[in-house]
């Protein structure tokens, strides 16, 4: 896989992680995501708001292109660490469970952003445990794996858990 492919994948891996890690109560693409991108899994949703950001309200535009820009700050912490412990798998989950099962040899930046996944499944773990026991139940929580497990399920998801999961 090249490096842009590489880097293609760890996008679509770290994007719900980074769309989600505003503080705000009430996000400003709240009414733009269900109306655009309903069922979508979370690691698509800032693909989905993407193509059509030209209509987007400037406040939900405004926190796309931060999401944009943090995913490229993730982009440039994973990258040595995608080529080093990654190398040739697939685009999106292959990408981001090796990097998971990486966990602890990873450079502190890659690291850092890893943990913001199990702050995430941490503060979804009530929205969120019919669907984890469901379709996670061989992953040991506690490091953002069951996170990363449902992440992709998309609309096999109750929408409070897909709603805990964009927090």
């Amino acid at each position: 896989m090249t490096a842009p492919a590489r880097l293609t994948a760890l996008a679509l891996s770290l994007g719900a992680l980074l769309a989600a890690s505003s503080s705000r109560a009430e996000d400003p693409c709240a009414t733009e995501v269900e109306r655009h991108c309903a069922g979508k899994a979370p690691v698509d949703v800032l693909s989905c708001l993407q193509a059509r950001r030209a209509d987007l309200p400037v406040a939900c535009r405004d926190r796309l292109e931060s999401s944009l820009a943090n995913i490229q700050a993730a982009l440039n912490d994973c990258e040595p660490d995608a080529f080093q412990f990654c190398r040739g798998l697939g685009r999106g989950e292959p990408t981001t469970t090796c990097l998971s099962k990486s966990q602890g040899k990873l450079t502190w930046r890659c690291q850092q952003d890893f943990d913001a996944f199990a702050r995430i499944e941490s503060a979804s773990t009530k929205a969120c445990s019919a669907e984890a026991s469901r379709y996670c139940g061989g992953v040991k929580p506690g490091k953002g794996d069951v996170y990363l497990c449902l992440v992709y399920r998309g609309s096999d998801l109750s929408p409070e858990c897909r709603a805990a999961l964009m927090r």
